[in-house]
C-alpha cells in the first residue's frame, strides 16, 4: 500500500514537527500572555501530535528490521507525547513543561 520510504518520510517530518515544539516550547511559555489565540492552539497540540504520531509508529515497527533499541526510542517517544497531553491536564503549564523538556532531552539523544 504505502512503501518503506513514505513512513520514514512522514516519520521523519512528524520528529521535526516534534523537535520545533519541544525546543520553542520554554521561549513561547515566555510569549504565551500576549497572545491570546496561542491557548486554543496549544491545547491540541498534543492530542494532534500523538494522534499523528501513533500510526506512523505503529506502521513504521511493523514494515522494519530494526535494532532492538530503535523500538524502545519510538515507543519511548511515543509515551512522552502521551504524557505530556495527561499532564496538561492534571498538572498544568508546569507538568507539561516538565515532560516536555524530557522529551527534548530524548530527541537529543
Amino acid at each position: 500500500m504505502f512503501s518503506k520510504s513514505f513512513w520514514d518520510e512522514i516519520g521523519i517530518t512528524l520528529s521535526g514537527l516534534c523537535a520545533i515544539h519541544c525546543l520553542f516550547f520554554p521561549v513561547a511559555i515566555a510569549l504565551l500572555p500576549l497572545w491570546p489565540v496561542a491557548e486554543s492552539i496549544h491545547f491540541w497540540t498534543h492530542p494532534l501530535l500523538f494522534l499523528l504520531i501513533v500510526p506512523t509508529v505503529i506502521f513504521a515497527l511493523r514494515h522494519s528490521n530494526l535494532p532492538q533499541r530503535i523500538p524502545v526510542l519510538l515507543y519511548s517517544g511515543l509515551a512522552v507525547v502521551a504524557l505530556a497531553w495527561i499532564f496538561h491536564e492534571w498538572l498544568g503549564l508546569w507538568g507539561e513543561s516538565l515532560v516536555t523538556m524530557g522529551g527534548s532531552a530524548l530527541l537529543v539523544t
